[in-house]
C-alpha cells in the first residue's frame, strides 16, 4: 500500500514537470512544421520519395544451392527409413557400427552434403546408401525424385 502511495504522490509531483518539457518541445515542434497564416496553422510541405521494401530476388546460385539441400534432406529422410527396413530385414542392426556409419552419412546429408560426400566422409559403401534409399523410398509420402 506504502508502494502505490508513493507512486501516486511521484506522478503527481512529476507531472508538472513533464508538461512543461512536453510544452518546450511541442512548440520547437511547431515552429519547425508549421506555417502561421491568417486563417491559421497550415502544414508545410514534406517532398515525398517513394521507398522500395522489395528484398533482391535469389540468385539463381542461391536457388540451386537450396533446391540441392532440400533435395539432400529428402534422401537423408529416404536413407533413414531404409535403415528401419534393413533392421527389420536384419541387414543393418541396431547399434553396429555400419549402423552409426549409417546414422553418420544421414548427418551429413542433412547438413547439406552430397551423397557422394556423405558417402566418402561417413565410410559406408555408394552401394549401401542405394540400397537403404530405396527402401525408403517405397515408403507412404515418400517424395518421387530421380538421383543418379
Amino acid at each position: 500500500m506504502k508502494y502505490i502511495i508513493c507512486l501516486l504522490f511521484s506522478g503527481l509531483m512529476a507531472a508538472p514537470l513533464i508538461d512543461k518539457a512536453g510544452a518546450v518541445a511541442s512548440s520547437a515542434v511547431s515552429n519547425q512544421s508549421l506555417d502561421i497564416t491568417k486563417d491559421g496553422a497550415k502544414l508545410n510541405q514534406v517532398p515525398y520519395q517513394q521507398t522500395r521494401n522489395i528484398s533482391p530476388s535469389p540468385s539463381i546460385e542461391e536457388m540451386k544451392r537450396r533446391l540441392a539441400h532440400e533435395v539432400s534432406i529428402q534422401i537423408a529422410n529416404d536413407i533413414a527409413y531404409g535403415l528401419i527396413i534393413a533392421h527389420d530385414k536384419n541387414q543393418i542392426r541396431y547399434g553396429t557400427r555400419m549402423y552409426r556409419k549409417v546414422q553418420t552419412a544421414i548427418n551429413l546429408l542433412r547438413r547439406g552434403a552430397g551423397l557422394n560426400g556423405a558417402s566418402r566422409r561417413s565410410g559406408v559403401p555408394r552401394s549401401v546408401l542405394d540400397q537403404l534409399m530405396k527402401w525408403g523410398q517405397q515408403r507412404p509420402g515418400a517424395s518421387l525424385y530421380h538421383i543418379e
